[in-house]
């Protein structure tokens, strides 16, 4: 049996845990702490009952490709969706990665995008942000690579970048593809939507999995130039996304008002928790996600004194991210357990 070569390097991404014993306060991978809309499940449950579970789905999640373009004003030809963000950015590196290309991102963020390029043999070019601003460097405007992978908000810290800033990344190299990610953008302001109108080099992916609460369905999607989408339509599996996770991502679409009244009780809790962990002593950048970055001096023995205590955050053995800890933000009664835990672990020797 002969592997590919490309797998005797290949560093796997390796996602947060995912405990079988519920009875953890789950902080570690930014899932929504409430249910999706009761649509949703409703959905889900006549989905279900249909005597068509015996059926393939529709291969190309049309009736979901048409309300996305719908409320973006573009043609259902300019969105794809895929089995979660993830599937779609993994075919944009098939579509235009070779063996010695490369992609560029910022560091630090989602490092599933070095993973995906490293599996068509591709290099990655890590372009350092630095606190407190965690501005994009000039070299990102100046740095040859196929693909410009840029998350906004930006994980783990949660920096977000003005659109205008974004176009001019566009603008300086109309060969290059920047992939603007928008896993978090219903906890921000911003949306760089507009610019794939203008700019066939600029494409959008979102998630229903952060503030659609369908994490466990994987639904994600892209909205990009119409020649990218045909490339990628040709790329993907004939039925890459369930008759269940279509139906569930569709009532969600149309659940406005209720996700819209998530997305501020999220963010209320992130700036109750972002002036908590402060007034402790944490040192918090401000974030547009669903997620706090906490640098602290003993990061990697508060994550695991937690978790003794059944309380799950993020840590990363990773450089410059040593010294913090990455907090999903969960209910208020999530948080208030999280800072009962902690001042009870500032009292211990």
């Amino acid at each position: 049996m002969r592997f590919n070569s490309i797998l005797a390097s290949l560093e796997a991404y390796v996602p947060g845990e995912q405990p079988r014993d519920g009875n953890y306060v789950k902080l570690n991978t930014n899932e929504s702490p409430y249910p999706p809309a009761p649509e949703v499940v409703d959905a889900i449950k006549d989905c279900a009952c249909q005597d068509s579970l015996n059926k393939y789905p529709d291969p190309l999640s049309l009736a979901l490709r048409k309300a996305i373009a719908e409320r973006f004003g573009f043609s259902p030809e300019n969105v794809l969706v895929g089995n979660g963000s993830d599937e779609v950015l993994r075919l944009v590196c098939h579509a235009l990665l070779e063996r010695g290309d490369c992609i560029s991102m910022l560091y630090p963020t989602y490092v599933l995008y070095r993973t995906l390029a490293a599996m068509f043999g591709a290099g990655c070019v890590e372009i350092d942000v630095e606190p407190p601003s965690f501005d994009i460097p000039k070299t990102a405007f100046t740095q040859r690579s196929q693909i410009l992978f840029l998350a906004n908000p930006n994980p783990p810290i949660g920096t977000l970048y003005p659109v205008e800033m974004i176009e001019e990344l566009a603008k300086c190299q109309r060969e290059r593809l920047v992939v603007v990610d928008e896993a978090y953008v219903d906890f921000s302001n911003t949306t760089c939507i507009e610019l794939v109108r203008r700019y066939p080099n600029v494409a959008v992916t979102r998630t229903f999995s952060k503030c659609f609460a369908l994490a466990g369905l994987r639904v994600g999607f892209i909205v990009g130039d119409r020649l990218l989408i045909e490339q990628l339509e040709k790329l993907k599996d004939s039925y890459n996304v369930n008759r269940i996770s279509q139906a569930a991502a569709l009532a969600a679409w149309q659940a406005t008002d209720y996700y819209s009244g998530i997305a501020k009780r999220i963010c209320a809790t992130r700036d109750y928790l972002t002036t908590e962990l402060r007034r402790r002593g944490f040192d918090v950048a401000q974030s547009a996600g669903n997620f706090l970055f906490a640098r602290c001096s003993n990061a990697e023995q508060l994550y695991l004194r937690l978790k003794e205590r059944k309380i799950l955050v993020r840590y990363f053995k990773m450089r410059r991210l040593e010294d913090g800890l990455r907090i999903t933000i969960g209910t208020p009664d999530d948080v208030s357990i999280l800072l009962a835990a902690l001042d009870e672990l500032q009292k211990e020797p």
